[in-house]
């Protein structure tokens, strides 16, 4: 029993996914089996990994031959799944933080906003819950529908959407109209229900802060209240020479809580940063021009003076010149990155001509580094463990890029030497057959290796078909392909009648029986 049943879920398992690729009825039933099979496709690691380390700590245990190795190994191990586990070092998704927002934690319960209106919560015939960004602060008694908290326009939506009815539509109005921060702070407070936790964007003045204060006395409410207005008042410096036309004026017009300190040369923030703010400060501080095609042709006869320019290089330069002047003033240094794009695309440039290109862009980079530095001085986290494990500059990353992949290369590398000492025996041309696979696995070899651009690279293009590179990719793209595809088909019906076979008792399992 205990070796039939996961052939048994096996066998379900199969036939579900080869099901619902050709019904569209049973797609999402494939969708539900392929998580269960990740589920125990995770349990499966998780005893691979404990059975892993049990097997090297006995041999360190026992100083068995090659122990030493052994440590290495568990040693690794341990530090991977750390450093992966609790994502040290990952930054934040964007897309899930509050950029601008500063915010204090207040539970729902504590929170004393509380509005009514006037009828009845419906039910819609599918039975359907309420919309998940309102269930925890919607309530309702005979007769009166409740709201906790403040309602912005996408939770209106989502009660709209609940029910078609006009009777429940004016009552969601009403309680919309309800249920909104006062006047002085309309735009910034906000409540999230899901988190529980009262956020304002930007920094908060006195008299913003008076009018939370009005709306309740409770200990709670004030303390979060007084906390979010501390909070917001957060100053942030960085050391930085700004731009000589980046003015006072300029920078209050970008926001009231910006402001340069000449005499210590930093750049000060009050408060949180919205990321609309931080783009405005950093093409604040960059020098912007009015390109024209003039500009393009001196720049061309420059990168010309210190490289060969190719006829495609030249046209990329004359159509981003053209693209550019249409668009009027814009940033030298974004205009000038965005023509390296395109010339990296058209061919190669030398080391003096990427110099010579990118000089503006690079001349504005302490400024866009400090702007960075500033923005996240300011910035509250509010989801730290949201970001990705292997985002460029973590550990985790660092550990795969310098030490997992050289040794994965240098294993291949020995392999591959074994492999073509190994192919070299067996690939002898005694028939047809064998005449073809050395051919084709000579060809392979060098259509995957810089040999064959070296030898074929120089034939025009009317004779690119015989380049070596384009078969080695044919034969990849297509011969492979087919084949590959006939012994997946092989194994699968394969793997199919044996276990019918096993489940029919018609054969037996290479598991073994329970009573073995």
């Amino acid at each position: 029993m205990k070796r039939t049943i996961p052939l048994f879920i096996t066998a379900i398992g199969g036939f579900v996914l080869v099901l619902a690729v050709f019904s569209p009825y049973t797609e999402s039933w494939g969708e539900e089996a392929a998580i269960w099979f990740d589920i125990l496709a995770a349990i499966a690691f998780v005893l691979g990994g404990g059975n892993l380390l049990k097997m090297h700590l006995k041999k360190i245990s026992d100083r068995q031959a090659g122990w030493g190795y052994s440590a290495v190994t568990v040693v690794s191990f341990m530090v991977m799944l750390y450093v992966g586990l609790v994502k040290w070092g990952s930054p934040p998704a964007a897309n899930q933080e509050h950029y601008g927002e500063v915010f204090v934690p207040l539970g729902l319960d504590e929170l004393p906003l509380a509005y009514s209106a006037e009828g009845d919560l419906p039910t819609p015939p599918s039975e359907e819950p309420l919309p998940a960004s309102v269930r925890r602060q919607v309530s309702s008694s005979p007769g009166l529908v409740r709201f906790t908290g403040w309602m912005d326009a996408l939770q209106r939506h989502a009660l709209r959407e609940y029910y078609p009815g006009r009777a429940w539509h004016a009552v969601v109005e009403r309680l919309y109209e309800q249920a909104q921060p006062p006047e002085p702070v309309r735009e910034r407070a906000k409540y999230y229900a899901d988190q529980e936790v009262l956020a304002y964007q930007g920094r908060m003045t006195a008299e913003a802060r008076d009018a939370l204060l009005a709306l309740a006395h409770t200990p709670a409410w004030h303390r979060a209240v007084t906390e979010l207005y501390e909070a917001s008042q957060r100053e942030a410096r960085v050391q930085v020479q700004a731009p000589a036309r980046l003015t006072p004026e300029l920078l209050a017009g970008i926001s009231p809580d910006l402001a340069y300190d000449p005499g210590q040369g930093q750049l000060v923030c009050r408060g949180p940063m919205t990321l609309d703010v931080r783009r405005r400060l950093i093409e604040a501080g960059l020098p912007a021009i009015q390109w024209d095609v003039a500009r393009g042709e001196e720049l061309a006869a420059g990168l010309a003076e210190r490289g060969p320019l190719s006829m495609a290089q030249r046209q990329a330069i004359e159509a981003v010149s053209r693209r550019l002047a249409a668009l009027g003033q814009t940033s030298e240094a974004e205009a000038v990155l965005e023509l390296f794009r395109e010339l990296a695309v058209a061919g190669p440039l030398s080391t003096q001509q990427r110099d010579f290109l990118l000089a503006p862009y690079r001349a504005s980079f302490p400024w866009r580094a400090a702007v960075d530095r500033l923005f996240l001085a300011v910035h509250q986290q509010k989801y730290r463990w949201s970001g990705d494990y292997r985002a460029e500059g973590t550990p985790f990353w660092w550990l795969y890029e310098y030490a997992m992949k050289p040794l994965t290369a240098t294993m291949f590398a020995m392999l591959a030497f074994y492999v073509a000492s190994a192919a070299f025996r067996a690939f002898r041309a005694k028939n047809v057959e064998a005449t073809l696979l050395l051919a084709t696995a000579f060809i392979i070899l060098l259509g995957r290796t810089f040999a064959g651009q070296l030898l074929t690279g120089w034939l025009p293009d009317w004779l690119g078909w015989l380049r070596i590179d384009r078969i080695s990719a044919e034969i990849m793209s297509v011969y492979n392909t087919a084949g590959t595809r006939a012994i997946m088909i092989g194994i699968a019906l394969g793997i199919a009648s044996t276990s019918l076979k096993v489940l029919l008792g018609i054969d037996r399992s290479y598991l073994g029986s329970d009573r073995e």
